[in-house]
């Protein structure tokens, strides 16, 4: 299984400044040139067009993080489309493809892998599993506390990673609806 390992400055840029906006707090994001804004993505074909990823509802896909089995998402605002943010909770969202296997990784299966903490929350579904884990952040101010996801989307196994800060919405039961339901969105948009 593929998975995320990219900390550039993106990540931090888009956490410091989504830091301020969890739960209403407001936040002024600096205005930056076009020329230097990041590319704010809805969907984007991945694994060398065997699956598109759709962002969820509030994110968008940070252009610049693309590779072929890996894409960075953040809340829109964050990325240049302030309109496109409908209220999304603070956080980083990753996702990762590799060529699916017969079976799902089990929570325990992917935290012993990724050299995490044991899972905790862990709910099976028919092809996905989410559950908590804790380990390093990827970025300050993001708690080592977050989500996880595993999911077959077609013939690629999805593996998803979503970071907040302590105590926001992205680390609390929110953050597990918001993996199921893009686990839910890209298992319908694959089935012929």
């Amino acid at each position: 299984m593929i998975t995320w390992n990219y900390k550039g400055a993106l990540a931090a840029l888009a956490l410091i400044s989504l830091a301020a906006c969890e739960e209403g707090q407001g936040g002024a994001f600096p205005q930056t040139s076009t020329a230097t804004r990041p590319v704010a993505l809805s969907q984007a074909k991945m694994a060398f067009g065997a699956v598109t990823l759709m962002a969820p509802i509030g994110f968008c896909i940070d252009k610049s993080s693309l590779k072929q089995n890996f894409a960075l998402m953040a809340r829109c605002d964050a990325l240049g489309a302030p309109s496109a943010s409908a209220g999304a909770p603070t956080a980083i969202l990753t996702a990762s493809f590799s060529r699916a296997s017969t079976t799902i990784p089990t929570a325990l299966d992917t935290t012993t892998a990724l050299g995490l903490d044991a899972p905790s929350d862990a709910v099976e579904y028919e092809n996905s599993v989410t559950f908590r884990a804790r380990g390093p952040s990827p970025a300050k101010g993001l708690s080592g506390t977050h989500w996880r996801g595993t999911a077959r989307v077609g013939t690629q196994m999805m593996g998803l990673a979503l970071y907040g800060p302590a105590g926001g919405r992205a680390v609390s039961a929110e953050g597990r609806a918001l993996l199921v339901a893009l686990i839910a969105k890209m298992s319908s948009e694959t089935q012929d």
